[in-house]
């Protein structure tokens, strides 16, 4: 969506968590997905920046399937074949 209106000059996205172990076992908590985006200046650049946050709060929201699954919870099976 952003690309639509200006093109990044970068783009830069930066996971983070804190990495606990107790009682369940080694977990990450406090995941934070961090993004830094820089648009050109112009009316392109600050249409962007304008609705760059509402396009990743929706896609952390409603289209990420691995955000949405960590936050929900998921079984996970491994097996040998």
């Amino acid at each position: 969506m952003t690309s639509r209106r200006a093109e990044p000059d970068s783009f830069e996205v930066e996971v983070t968590a804190q990495k606990v172990h107790d009682e369940r076992g080694n977990h990450l908590q406090d995941i934070e997905v961090r993004f830094r985006v820089r648009f050109p200046e112009g009316e392109g650049g600050d249409a962007a920046r304008e609705i760059l946050p509402a396009m990743v709060r929706r896609s952390h929201e409603q289209f990420c399937t691995v955000s949405r699954t960590v936050m929900l919870g998921a079984a996970v099976s491994a097996r040998v074949d």
